[in-house]
């Protein structure tokens, strides 16, 4: 008797869907690195924002008195620190949950079927939208700290959704799983 009575032979549909197709494993790469670039960035805002915070609330500060012809010049930097500490903060947690949207979704392409893949391509449409618009309404007065982020986000978005819509990526999303 044969081991493999009952059982038909099929080598090459059983090792076809075995190992994850290159472009998958790069979008999940991609997912990854992602996610720890939204993570740095955010913490670095946030730990600028806060410099800046602490050196205009600094009573040895030269910006620490309010008396004198300088007293709304003053005000208005404090002002203007503490708004960017609140947008820091509000990035930073738009970041993290950021961060762990692209986390999950790479942990589950083991698993996942169509609707992870569609998915992931939503959310390089959308680090694409947010990318190209960073880029459009701050390009002439931004640092280039926030350019270079937008690109990365551009570029990030655009090959999530490239490699998912690749024939690899179909193929392994709509993979029969048992």
């Amino acid at each position: 008797m044969s081991p493999s009575f009952g059982y038909g032979q099929q080598p090459d549909y059983a090792s076809a869907f075995l190992d994850m197709p290159q472009r998958v494993k790069a979008a999940r790469i991609v997912l990854f690195l992602l996610a720890g670039f939204l993570i740095i960035l955010g913490l670095a805002a946030l730990i600028q924002a806060e410099a800046a915070q602490i050196a205009l609330n600094d009573p040895y500060s030269p910006y620490s008195g309010s008396s004198g012809p300088l007293g709304s010049v003053i005000y208005q930097a404090k002002q203007e620190a503490a708004a960017q500490t609140e947008a820091a903060w509000s990035g930073m947690v738009g970041g993290v949950i950021y961060a762990v949207i692209a986390i999950v979704l790479a942990t589950r392409f083991g698993k996942g079927g169509n609707a992870l893949r569609i998915c992931t391509i939503v959310y390089g449409a959308w680090h694409c939208a947010v990318g190209t618009f960073t880029l459009g309404l701050t390009a002439s007065t931004a640092p280039a700290a926030i350019i270079v982020a937008a690109l990365v986000e551009l570029a990030a978005g655009v090959l999530l959704i490239v490699f998912m819509v690749s024939k690899d990526g179909v193929a392994w999303f709509r993979r029969p799983r048992h």
